[in-house]
């Protein structure tokens, strides 16, 4: 088989894939593993990607909730932040944070403060996460991200000691890293992120 035909092969096939992993709503299915499915799909008047994790644990909705804020423990499964710094703590109510991600040479270092603001109620735990770019002075040196949000939903499933977890963001990690690099990784990070937190549940 000559090359120009196995790489057409290769290209229908991708083309293929993607366009019967597309739902009505525009999400795509990009990976399912460990019970954890991530879809994408474009966020609007821009080329950045969203992303989408569903997934379900056999555990309380508060449990999982109790383990997304334990900022300290889950830093080990966020892989591009090398340091996390807590600068204002409502409990339940509101957490904001500062973190620095490490990026790879010659590529500056990212940073950002992030609120993430927590709604309880009877049909579930609602977390919705922002960035403040304007809370602290920049850093030298460093690019701000400015562009950032994450919501996580976490209801009982079909008894009490099971949750059903949807979260869906996007980051704009800014400066003149090419959109298409940044969506390379748009699927393992959150993927990666949420498989800690199930892990770590798990051991309870």
């Amino acid at each position: 088989m000559n090359k120009p035909f196995c790489l057409l092969m290769i290209i229908f096939f991708v083309i293929s894939f993607s366009n019967a992993s597309a739902g009505e709503d525009g999400w795509q299915l990009r990976k399912n593993e460990d019970g954890i499915k991530v879809y994408t799909k474009e966020k609007e008047d821009t080329h950045i990607y969203m992303y989408k994790v569903v997934t379900k644990i056999s555990v309380k909705p508060e449990v999982v909730y109790r383990q997304v804020v334990d900022f300290r423990e889950n830093l080990q499964y966020m892989k591009s932040v090398d340091s996390i710094r807590f600068l204002e703590h409502q409990k339940d109510r509101r957490y904001i944070n500062y973190m620095r991600l490490k990026m790879p040479w010659p590529v500056k270092n990212r940073e950002m403060v992030t609120e993430m603001l927590v709604t309880k109620g009877q049909n579930g735990i609602f977390i919705e996460s922002n960035d403040l770019p304007e809370y602290l002075p920049k850093n030298p040196g460093t690019v701000r991200i400015e562009d950032f949000n994450e919501k996580w939903t976490i209801k009982e499933g079909i008894n009490q000691n099971e949750s059903q977890i949807t979260v869906t963001g996007w980051v704009d990690v800014g400066g003149s890293i090419p959109v298409w690099v940044v969506n390379l990784f748009i699927v393992n990070t959150p993927f990666r992120f949420i498989s800690g937190i199930i892990q770590e549940v798990g051991k309870e």
